[in-house]
């Protein structure tokens, strides 16, 4: 009994920071299954990564709900603030920034409720017009900067998100992959 409430206690204290601070829109099974087709259709195939090299097929992506909070949060922090970048706007958007004083990816799976991760690729993108899944992928897959995250053989889920301000005319997408390591005790 003892062990127990330690254990409890200890995951009390593990997810203190942990928040989940915003809901993203709902998404449908279709567009899920969707972004799932285009993505894993990516990874089937040998990519050439330019400067990182070529890169052999990887296994698919299975989607993450807390990965799409956390993808959706950011796009959401950058679109706000008209700005394109890994860390958080340290804004009232920047909702992860509030609870650790700043953000990364990182911070956002984790406060996404994205737990136990201890490798996480984020990729960004934004632009004045409507843009497809499919051209944000294929955008992502010719960057060298951003196939090797597309292509990495660690990565297991994906989350994808998008945000369009109005104000501005500009959409902004982030797509986040994880490998979601979960730790294992012996009692």
């Amino acid at each position: 009994m003892k062990k127990l409430l330690l254990f409890l206690l200890f995951v009390m204290l593990l997810n203190a920071k942990s928040l989940v601070h915003i809901t993203p829109p709902p998404i449908s099974k279709a567009t899920i299954a969707h972004y799932l087709k285009i993505i894993n259709s990516i990874r089937s195939h040998t990519q050439d990564c330019g400067i990182y090299g070529v890169k052999p097929p990887a296994p698919p992506l299975k989607w993450n709900y807390n990965l799409y909070k956390a993808a959706y949060e950011h796009s959401r922090d950058m679109a706000m603030n008209s700005f394109l970048e890994h860390w958080g706007s340290g804004t009232k958007y920047d909702l992860t920034g509030k609870i650790y004083g700043a953000s990364d990816h990182f911070l956002r799976a984790k406060a996404n409720g994205y737990w136990h991760n201890n490798y996480i690729g984020e990729n960004i993108l934004f632009g004045n017009y409507h843009f497809s899944p499919e051209l944000v992928m294929k955008l992502f897959v010719e960057h060298d900067e951003h196939c090797p995250n597309m292509m990495n053989k660690r990565f297991k889920d994906v989350g994808v998100a998008f945000y369009y301000n109005p104000k501005t005319g500009r959409e902004y997408w982030t797509v986040l992959l994880g490998v979601h390591h979960v730790k294992r005790y012996k009692y």
